[in-house]
């Protein structure tokens, strides 16, 4: 037999009075901040779901700024290669009109001055463009340098075919930036790169670079890597040119190799861009092999004295047209020069379809960012939101229940000594 005392009866009431008070505080907290949980402890399961799908709804939010703002520098990017479009299509026609013999009365006055004067100021427009930057200052064609602008015009006296010096002419373009891609995260581990190389899109013929050394019995001496486009090349101790040869066609980078002449050894693009030479992690095969120059081992100007480099920019494409017009020479301008323009432009609308497909790619990020974090709000909402018809009917319920108690506590405490000696 258990014994019972009005203390047992006493504290039992008033455990389970405090029990409902709790019980009804919590359900009055909930429906007044319309969240389930307060803290961890009242439910750890759901609490950690709420953690999760809050930290993932902020990784949408700011996904969805990198695309906002990756697609912003797309379209500058893209209205600027534009720009260069049509530049290059107003220098065609004037090559057309200068390559069919029509300016050569007085002295082809038309074709050495006026059109050539045109040439040349679309020349300083492109470098211009070349230039230009985006809405945070950063270069549009300069990979990562931002210190310095990407491409370096070099002005001289050019003479006159009457003897009478052109000043300030520019008479080469050099490129001044790397090849660094600015990336910008659309997904956990996704990246999507939102600029182009100058060396790359600014760029008309296929380049060449050929060492004047003899490699025929060259071996290397060790372990050793160089880099060409950012492509690392991996060169073990005793591998012959032909082996180094077959690496870098192996690699898929837009280069071939080969050897010509008395076995000197050379690089060719497969697409229009400027090669970027560097050895690595102190390596010096392309300094043995008569590439780049040891005193200057940095690209993208680089290449030996003695290394025969071939190929043009957009630039000099341009400066070479000009010149061309101010010498008359039609053979030239109907030949190579048109030629050229037209290798330019192909090179341009690779670059602008490459554009084109990445705005594409923005395009589907943002929609599936869209519904990803639609999805996610709504588990949020369900996860810490309340049901308010059904908290409100808990609540009434245990106001009910809390009445029935506190009803049926004092009819079990009432009784006492006192009630019995009356």
């Amino acid at each position: 037999m258990i014994r019972i005392t009005d203390i047992m009866k006493n504290n039992q009431l008033v455990r389970n009075t405090g029990r409902h008070q709790y019980e009804l505080d919590k359900v009055e907290n909930q429906l007044s901040t319309g969240q389930k949980i307060r803290k961890p402890s009242d439910d750890p399961g759901a609490a950690t779901n709420q953690m999760f799908f809050r930290t993932r709804v902020n990784e949408l939010n700011q996904f969805e700024s990198n695309l906002d703002a990756g697609k912003g520098r797309l379209n500058f990017v893209d209205g600027e290669l534009e720009r260069v479009t049509e530049i290059l299509q107003r220098v065609r026609v004037l090559t057309v009109q200068a390559s069919n013999g029509i300016y050569q009365g007085d002295d082809a006055f038309e074709l050495k001055k006026v059109i050539s004067t045109e040439i040349d100021q679309h020349l300083k427009s492109l470098i211009e463009i070349a230039n230009a930057r985006d809405s945070t200052g950063r270069f549009l064609f300069g990979g990562h340098e931002n210190s310095k602008n990407p491409f370096q015009a070099v002005e001289s006296t050019l003479p006159d075919l009457k003897g009478i010096d052109m000043k300030d002419m520019i008479v080469s373009v050099n490129y001044q930036g790397d090849i660094g891609k600015q990336l910008n995260e659309v997904e956990k581990n996704q990246y999507i790169d939102t600029n182009l190389p100058g060396n790359r899109v600014f760029w008309a013929t296929n380049m060449t670079v050929t060492g004047a050394v003899d490699t025929s019995s060259y071996s290397a001496p060790s372990n050793q890597s160089f880099k060409i486009d950012g492509h690392e090349i991996r060169v073990s101790a005793g591998d012959t040119i032909n082996d180094i040869i077959e690496k870098v066609n192996n690699a898929n980078i837009g280069i071939k190799a080969s050897r010509i002449g008395q076995d000197f050894f050379s690089l060719q693009t497969v697409n229009p861009h400027q090669i970027w030479l560097e050895d690595a992690d102190g390596g010096t095969v392309l300094q043995d092999l008569g590439l780049i120059d040891a005193r200057n081992s940095d690209g993208p100007n680089n290449y030996a004295e003695s290394a025969r480099v071939a190929g043009n920019s957009i630039f000099d494409v341009l400066i070479k047209l000009r010149n061309d017009m101010f010498s008359g020479d039609q053979l030239e301008i109907g030949g190579r020069d048109l030629g050229n323009i037209d290798e330019a432009m192909k090179n341009l609308l690779r670059f602008r379809a490459e554009i084109g497909a990445k705005q594409n790619r923005v395009d589907e990020h943002e929609k599936r960012i869209a519904w990803d974090k639609t999805f996610m709000t709504e588990l949020l909402a369900k996860s810490e939101g309340v049901d308010f018809a059904e908290t409100i009917m808990n609540m009434k319920w245990l106001e009910t229940v809390h009445n029935y108690a506190l009803n049926v506590g004092a009819r079990i405490i009432k009784p006492s000594l006192m009630d019995f000696l009356r």
